[in-house]
């Protein structure tokens, strides 16, 4: 097997080039301007909300009739 010590050394410069690419492409997304919305992510963050909210309220309640 010669040739998986050479493959050593490209996985070594193959990942720090992800990297940088992945990097530079993220930097020009946000130049770009405001991402899309995420309707799951908002209607995650809505639902998350209103439970919040319930739980406050009841724990008011639980905690006047004491």
């Amino acid at each position: 097997m010669p040739t998986s010590a050479g493959l050593g050394g490209l996985v070594t410069v193959l990942l720090p080039l992800v990297g940088i690419v992945t990097i530079l492409k993220a930097r020009a997304a946000r130049k770009r301007g405001e991402p899309p919305v995420d309707e799951d992510f908002e209607a995650r963050r809505a639902a998350t909300l209103e439970a919040e909210r319930r739980m406050a309220a009841y724990l008011a309640s639980r905690d006047s009739r004491e």
